[in-house]
């Protein structure tokens, strides 16, 4: 009979801590049997997995893995997941290194994301999952106000968190980046009097829009450098929308525009 491992056992008890947010040695979870398929995908190694046999029927998905696998009993895995359909499997990962921007070769015709300040964890995951769905290159994050890796970032994302190129940054540096490349800056200025209208701007082929938080916007530095101010026209009483539906209404434009002028992606 498999041994099932109580909340007693040490590699359980490193579970918790991380569960409890002490991110000190670089670990995270992962909950979930497409975040967690994403995850390999995305060439992250688990490094423990905790399974709950009585939900969990995807044993093809761990036989490499077999020597890091804990069984663990319902009532240890209810404790210890975020949400009731996770399909049976918590892991633990280690962070990769992120590379820098001046390691990446730049892609014909590039269409670049860049997320300024964004605040909640739900709102980046759901932006990850339409950059992958639109096939944004890559996403360079500033002023970064959440973890990546938070669950709710994995969970909204459906695990696009782990493959997605994406850049932590210093905005300056972005900028320089930027400007080396020949690539065209256009920012989301919603209350901005310069701003043009999403629908009467056409965009280069070579594109990064940048997006910021919805409480305060893009950084004001942004403006100063920006080729373009764009904003999403509104026609009832509401003045701005979520930044998750902003950038998809953005971002398919902008699909539409390439698909219309032949830009390749």
């Amino acid at each position: 009979m498999e041994k099932k491992h109580g909340l007693r056992n040490i590699k359980i008890k490193n579970l918790i801590k991380i569960y409890k947010k002490k991110k000190d040695n670089k670990m995270f979870l992962v909950e979930g049997v497409k975040e967690f398929e994403m995850a390999i995908i995305g060439n992250y190694r688990p490094i423990g997995i905790f399974i709950c046999k009585n939900i969990f029927y995807q044993n093809n998905m761990i036989k490499s893995f077999h020597n890091i696998v804990f069984f663990i009993n319902i009532k240890t895995f209810q404790k210890l997941a975020c949400r009731k359909n996770s399909g049976g499997i918590i892991a633990l990962f280690k962070e990769k290194k992120i590379s820098s921007l001046e390691s990446i070769k730049v892609p014909k015709n590039p269409f670049i994301l860049i997320l300024d300040g964004i605040e909640k964890p739900g709102n980046l995951g759901s932006i990850l999952r339409t950059a992958d769905a639109a096939g944004v290159h890559f996403i360079i994050l500033c002023n970064t106000k959440t973890y990546i890796f938070n669950p709710n970032v994995i969970r909204c994302s459906v695990g696009c968190v782990f493959t997605k190129t994406i850049f932590i940054e210093k905005i300056k540096s972005i900028i320089s980046w930027l400007q080396k490349k020949k690539i065209e800056i256009a920012v989301t200025g919603f209350h901005n009097k310069k701003s043009k209208k999403l629908y009467q701007t056409k965009f280069s082929s070579h594109l990064a829009i940048v997006l910021g938080s919805e409480s305060k916007g893009v950084s004001n530095i942004w403006f100063n450098i920006s080729d373009k101010i764009i904003t999403i026209p509104m026609f009832g009483s509401i003045d701005s929308m979520n930044v998750s539906n902003a950038t998809s209404v953005i971002i398919y434009e902008i699909i539409r525009q390439r698909n219309t002028y032949k830009f390749s992606k």
